[in-house]
């Protein structure tokens, strides 16, 4: 019974930390990349400020400009407040294959740009290789971005106190 209590309590984190290294490299270097090494958990209900320690590795697909295919992701372990922390790469987005590039790239062209989706789909089929999307993969990410909109809002404004967002529409 007490194995089931603590696999219940055991939470996971996602950290994203900054990396010039292009998937294509990160993905060749594997596990010789040189992962960051937290100082203290990251959990801000953790009482106990000490390193977590390693806990693997597991793998991801990843789809960019010039890259399809897998990489590693470093993860950590607090046994103090049993949270699993695993590290991404700035090119990624937790939960989304394609990288930050390629969604960046496909809401501006639909939103800012004003793109109809056919014209925006093959805008982006020259821009990038190992992309086959259909409309439906643009409804998708322009309908989930607009559904997060105002936690995204929120998310820039604790990142970048003094920025400048537009006003929402009534």
């Amino acid at each position: 019974m007490e194995q089931v209590e603590y696999l219940l309590e055991v939470t996971a984190m996602q950290q994203i930390f900054y990396t010039p290294v292009p998937p294509e490299e990160y993905a060749r270097l594997g596990k010789d990349f040189p992962f960051p090494q937290p100082t203290s958990c990251p959990n801000p209900g953790c009482l106990v400020k000490v390193p977590p320690q390693k806990h693997g590795f597991y793998q991801r697909n990843v789809i960019a400009a010039n890259f399809c295919g897998r990489i590693l992701i470093r993860r950590y372990y607090c046994k103090y407040c049993r949270t699993t922390i695993s590290y991404l790469p700035s090119f990624c987005l937790p939960y989304f294959q394609y990288t930050v590039e390629i969604i960046f790239t496909t809401l501006w062209h639909a939103l800012v740009s004003h793109h109809s989706f056919s014209e925006c789909l093959n805008l982006l089929k020259k821009l990038f290789e190992n992309l086959y999307w259909e409309a439906s993969h643009l409804q998708f990410y322009v309908r989930r971005f607009l559904a997060n909109l105002n936690n995204i809002k929120v998310g820039l404004r604790q990142l970048l106190p003094r920025v400048s967002l537009p006003q929402d529409s009534p």
